[in-house]
């Protein structure tokens, strides 16, 4: 008999020693994050951002992606294929329509900061966070300016009031010390989970914060089942790697030059003119079937054949670096690889200007289901939904009556996951929650995870496994509810898709912190209590 999954609706962290007021509070310093307070701040609205880091270490500063293809952006047709059947036309649509109005702004301000011509080889992700970035420091410097840029912070919990509307934002700051920014509306801007899984692209942030915030306030998870991986990220000998580094992937234009996916013998493992046209979730799924083929057995990029200058050149001096930074010469040596995780498709339900199901909660970025990429997506569009998403999010709440905090209320209160419970947890997501997913499996792993215990006392460490814990519950019940393969959800006893799951899988949590899991059509607004 399976057990069902219970976790708190709010953590048990320590009584906070300082309490500051803001209009919005803003989570996350990355693209989807600077884009929703830069607008708030051009109307002199008061606004917290709360970053982890620091605004040059995110999410968005590391993205490999040029984004070129969103200059002249796909059709609707291309989107929704790319989507598998899940995409929603409108989401899609003002991606198409935004996406070259916003990199021309961007470019614009790039100009503006600089004299310097941008160099076209640097990828987006960089120029777009220093170009934002540049921007929220000279608001927050100003006399009169409202922003208020708060680093090396991680938010705790997003507080709600009796009503269940937003609240505030608990906060630990690097300092130590725990407080709650009183604020009646918060965004949640702060990337994925990907280091659930032990071979993962994402940086080490990407913890699950803002989706496990979310679950706990109370909002809606929607498609949580679909998660991108890299389909050829280095996979380095055990002895080279730091613990917790990410793999570097070898992206798609080491095989657009020739790189030929092979086994130890140098057999072709998927044909070269596949390679390089299946798309990344087919190409992932191939070499991830392949392994589960051949156990222990290593795949390898054969890149020897590109040519030493072409290593030279952007994009591959910088796989080129990875590669000898791990005793790889890929010039001379064949590169291991395999599939890794890297960002979330699914995520809060969130509708047209960012708002979740919570009265006061909005979401932007990879945190967020906007539904434009649907089961799938391009590679590159989560760093586009990331900039139109947040400016979306930015523009609305400049120019709507925001609401005054009321005092925020607990609600079911739980510890935290014991630290050296957290290998247990990656190691379940790496065997039931990859790319090859079957029901007897995820039944298993949702039972580990229920069982799991949450008695310990704050910790940086303790919130990072009990977030992890409680998306990787979520995730597991997503996958149950959905028997078919779609898109990045595969189901190996349940193969091809089926017309009738053409629909949203979405989980939240009841009042007692019981999982539920219900479904819903794919023209269903998200609306707030």
């Amino acid at each position: 008999m399976s057990t069902s999954t219970r976790l708190g609706r709010q953590l048990e962290a320590p009584a906070p020693t300082w309490n500051k007021s803001a209009a919005v509070v803003v989570v996350g310093g990355g693209a989807a994050g600077l884009s929703a307070a830069l607008p708030l701040a051009a109307a002199r609205i008061p606004v917290v951002l709360v970053c982890r880091s620091t605004l040059l270490d995110t999410a968005t500063a590391r993205s490999t992606s040029r984004g070129i293809g969103w200059r002249n952006p796909p059709t609707s047709e291309q989107l929704a294929s790319a989507g598998d059947g899940l995409s929603d036309p409108a989401a899609a649509g003002r991606l198409i329509e935004q996406a070259p109005e916003l990199l021309d702004w961007l470019d614009a301000l790039a100009h503006q900061i600089s004299s310097v011509e941008q160099d076209p080889r640097q990828p987006l992700g960089m120029t777009m966070q220093r170009t934002l970035a540049s921007v929220a420091r000279v608001q927050e410097l100003l006399p009169a300016g409202t922003l208020t840029i708060d680093t090396h912070s991680r938010a705790v919990d997003v507080l709600t009031d009796e009503a269940g509307h937003v609240a505030g934002l608990r906060v630990s700051r690097g300092d130590g010390t725990i407080g709650d920014y009183r604020a009646g509306t918060v965004v949640l801007a702060t990337g994925g989970a990907a280091r659930l899984w032990t071979h993962t692209t994402a940086p080490a942030l990407a913890n699950g914060d803002g989706l496990a915030m979310a679950l706990r306030a109370g909002a809606a998870l929607r498609d949580l089942e679909f998660v991108s991986f890299a389909p050829t990220a280095l996979n380095a000998p055990r002895e080279e790697r730091l613990p917790g580094e990410a793999a570097a992937e070898m992206g798609p234009t080491l095989r657009q030059a020739g790189a030929e996916l092979v086994d130890a013998a140098g057999s072709t493992i998927v044909p070269l003119d596949e390679s390089q046209h299946l798309p990344d979730h087919e190409l992932a799924i191939r070499l991830a079937d392949w392994m589960a083929a051949y156990p222990g057995a290593t795949a390898f990029l054969d890149a020897r054949g590109i040519g030493d200058q072409a290593w030279q050149l952007a994009p591959h001096v910088v796989m080129a670096q990875a590669c000898r930074e791990h005793g790889i010469n890929p010039a001379r040596q064949v590169i291991p690889v395999r599939p890794a995780a890297q960002a979330f498709v699914g995520g809060i339900a969130i509708n047209e200007v960012g708002a979740t199901t919570v009265p006061g909660l909005y979401a932007a970025g990879e945190v967020a289901s906007s539904g434009a990429n649907g089961a799938s997506g391009p590679a590159d569009g989560l760093l586009i939904d990331a900039l139109v998403g947040g400016t979306a999010v930015g523009r609305h709440l400049a120019q709507a009556e925001l609401p005054e905090a009321a005092d925020s209320t607990d609600r079911a209160l739980r510890g935290f996951l014991p630290t050296d419970a957290l290998a247990g947890v990656r190691t379940s997501a790496d065997e039931a929650l990859g790319l090859r997913r079957e029901h007897e499996k995820l039944r298993t792993t949702s039972d580990f995870l229920a069982r799991l215990p949450h008695e310990e006392d704050f910790g940086e460490d303790e919130l990072t496994g009990t977030n992890l814990q409680a998306i990787a519950a979520a995730l597991a019940q997503a996958a149950i509810a959905r028997p078919e393969s779609r898109g990045w959800h595969r189901r190996i006893d349940h193969a091809g898709a089926s017309d009738k799951w053409a629909k949203h899988v979405v989980v939240s949590l009841a009042d007692d912190g019981t999982l539920q899991v219900t479904t819903a059509a794919l023209d269903k607004p998200v609306t707030t209590r």
